[in-house]
C-alpha cells in the first residue's frame, strides 16, 4: 500500500511544477528567460518564479499563473519581489481588470485539500508536458496565447469555486 503524501509534500511538489512551468513558459528557444521586473536574462534554471501578490498574503492567488512570472534572484529575494516594477508589467500584460481581480482574490482565503492538490498537480503535469512538446514545434510562439487563455480559465474557475 502506497504511503499517503502529506499536504506539505503535495504543496512542495506543486510548487516545483509551477516554478518550472512559469520559467519554461517565459523562456525562448535558447532556454533563456528575462526577469519581468528588471529585464535581466539568464537560463531558465537560474531564474525564479516570483509572485506579483506574495504567497504570504494568502493562498487564493498563490497558484494563479497570472500572478507568477520569471524573476531573477535579486528582484524576487533581495528586492522582495520588486513590486514597483512588477506592477507596470502586470498592467501592461493583463490590464487593470486582472490586477484588480488578483488583488480582490488575495483578500480571501481557501483551504486546499489533499485531493485538490493532487488534481492541481495532475493538471499542471499535463500542461507542462504540452508546453515541452509545443516548444519543439515551430509554431509554438503562435500557440502560447491560446494555451494561456485555457490555463487562466481553468485556474480562475477553480479558484472561484474554492474561496471560503
Amino acid at each position: 500500500m502506497a504511503k499517503t503524501k502529506t499536504i506539505t509534500s503535495l504543496r512542495n511538489k506543486l510548487w516545483k511544477l509551477t516554478s518550472l512551468y512559469v520559467r519554461l513558459r517565459g523562456s525562448d528557444f535558447d532556454d533563456n528567460c528575462s526577469c519581468v521586473t528588471c529585464g535581466h536574462t539568464r537560463h531558465y534554471k537560474e531564474m525564479q518564479a516570483g509572485h506579483f501578490i506574495p504567497k504570504a498574503q494568502g493562498n487564493a492567488t498563490a497558484w494563479d499563473l497570472r500572478n507568477i512570472h520569471p524573476q531573477c534572484y535579486r528582484c524576487n529575494i533581495n528586492l522582495g519581489g520588486n513590486g514597483a516594477e512588477y506592477f507596470p508589467f502586470m498592467l501592461k500584460t493583463y490590464g487593470s481588470e486582472v490586477v484588480d481581480e488578483l488583488r480582490q482574490l488575495s483578500n480571501t482565503s481557501r483551504k486546499i485539500s489533499r485531493v485538490q492538490y493532487e488534481e492541481m498537480i495532475e493538471h499542471l503535469q499535463e500542461k507542462l508536458q504540452e508546453l515541452i512538446k509545443q516548444r519543439e514545434n515551430p509554431t509554438y510562439w503562435q500557440d502560447i496565447e491560446a494555451q494561456e487563455n485555457e490555463l487562466r480559465k481553468h485556474w480562475t474557475h477553480w479558484a472561484l469555486q474554492n474561496i471560503s
